[in-house]
């Protein structure tokens, strides 16, 4: 069930992408935007002790999660998209928490490390990069 709707999510934001000229990577921006929207409007409603909101906001961010989960090319995407894994499990894990003990102070470090790879995917979309050294792999420790 969680799968359907993570998929329906991302489609609709695809398909509104899509009819406004956007790409792929447009498109990962596009949702992380998403994802820290939700977990800020999760945080306003904590820190009101507004439970039942915050937990909406918090299941949309791990809709959208799930949508990015599903897209990894694990044939192409390799070792790239192994370490996208491990950082959105790492992240689902920790929203878990998060909402179970309405830590906001954990869900203002989530949601940094949501911006920073937020900012990484809107600097690919602003132009080239260097590519990685063979071999590189993208960090993915989250320290509590």
């Amino acid at each position: 069930m969680v799968h359907r709707s993570a998929l329906r999510a991302y489609q609709q934001v695809q398909s509104e992408s899509i009819a406004h000229g956007g790409g792929g990577a447009e498109l990962v921006v596009l949702l992380f935007d998403g994802i820290v929207d939700s977990l800020s409007q999760a945080s306003i409603c904590m820190s009101e002790k507004q439970w039942l909101p915050s937990g909406r906001h918090i299941a949309r961010a791990q809709t959208i999660i799930a949508g990015l989960r599903e897209t990894l090319d694990f044939e192409r995407g390799r070792p790239v998209s192994d370490d996208l894994l491990a950082f959105y499990n790492a992240i689902s894990a920790q929203l878990v928490q998060i909402q179970i003990q309405r830590d906001t102070v954990g869900l203002a470090r989530v949601t940094g490390h949501l911006r920073e790879l937020r900012s990484a995917w809107a600097t690919l979309v602003a132009g080239p990069v260097a590519p990685l050294p063979m071999g590189a792999r993208v960090p993915v420790e989250l320290r509590p």
